[in-house]
């Protein structure tokens, strides 16, 4: 936790994106194209070779009976047990909880807010949508604006809502498109040539992403991960108008996959890197 601790420490104000690190080193789910590929159709054996992550789910879904029994299956799989040891995600919430810091989580299981009893919460409901619930958090006060303070903010999706998960590449595309128009499209667009205190993503998680420094754990982000890895891109954009500095941090292990680095390195992601996960987590 120090190297995490270390970085938090720099900001007054700072938000986590955490990935699906913390849930493979206690061993609690399994990594996600062995989990899509479980997702299949009984009997119907893939191979995931050369594909990526939206890749496999696209295949298992459309060689499914009925493509629509994957996600609940899926969510099947990702179904909390009383038996998992979730102490390292409980540690993580408390220290984001202690340090007033929303959480950004592209994982859809309840392990995170299950570790520290989090309620589930929202901005505001007007407009909800269980395909897109992204003003919806998890945590203990009622904000105003997501960054206020503590919350943790699914998003890829949550199982509570099936529809919310996103999985294969459509799905993916469908976030690109409707962040695209909060941020490049009307007379409230983000991109307005000054700072948008309110702007139509204001109410949502994109918000923290746009305005605050970012700390990403336990998070690859390899190339399948095509909307976070835009959403980056358009974070320097948008800094660049503002001159500000990107004030994100990358923490992982050596050596980073040059596909990561060279993405990171060109929009100003600073490294930190550990000895292990181990390290990191406990």
């Amino acid at each position: 936790m120090k190297a995490i601790q270390q970085i938090r420490s720099k900001y007054p104000n700072a938000a986590f994106l955490i990935g699906n690190g913390p849930n493979l080193n206690s061993g609690i789910f399994p990594g996600w194209k062995e989990l899509l590929v479980a997702a299949a159709d009984k009997g119907k054996k893939f191979k995931p070779d050369g594909l990526t992550n939206t890749e496999v789910y696209d295949m298992v879904e459309l060689h499914a009976k009925d493509g629509k029994t994957v996600k609940t299956r899926v969510c099947g799989k990702l179904a909390l047990k009383s038996s998992m040891d979730i102490s390292v995600h409980r540690r993580l919430m408390e220290f984001a909880r202690d340090t007033n810091s929303p959480v950004l989580t592209t994982n859809f299981d309840a392990a995170f807010e299950t570790g520290i009893g989090a309620p589930i919460k929202h901005i505001n409901s007007a407009g909800f949508t269980h395909f897109y619930p992204w003003k919806t958090y998890y945590g203990f006060k009622q904000h105003a604006l997501p960054t206020d303070g503590f919350g943790i903010w699914k998003i890829h999706g949550d199982i509570k809502y099936k529809d919310s998960i996103r999985l294969g590449l459509t799905y993916y595309m469908g976030s690109v498109e409707r962040a695209r128009k909060m941020i490049h499209k009307g007379d409230d667009r983000l991109f307005q040539g000054k700072l948008q205190p309110r702007w139509s993503g204001y109410e949502t998680w994109l918000h923290i992403w746009f305005n605050m420094p970012l700390i990403i754990v336990g998070f690859g982000f390899d190339t399948d991960e095509v909307f976070l890895r835009w959403l980056l891109i358009e974070r320097r954009r948008y800094y660049n108008l503002h001159k500000r500095p990107m004030d994100v941090w990358y923490i992982g292990t050596a050596p980073i996959k040059p596909s990561i680095k060279n993405l990171m390195k060109n929009i100003g992601v600073q490294f930190k890197l550990v000895k292990d996960f181990n390290t990191l987590y406990r």
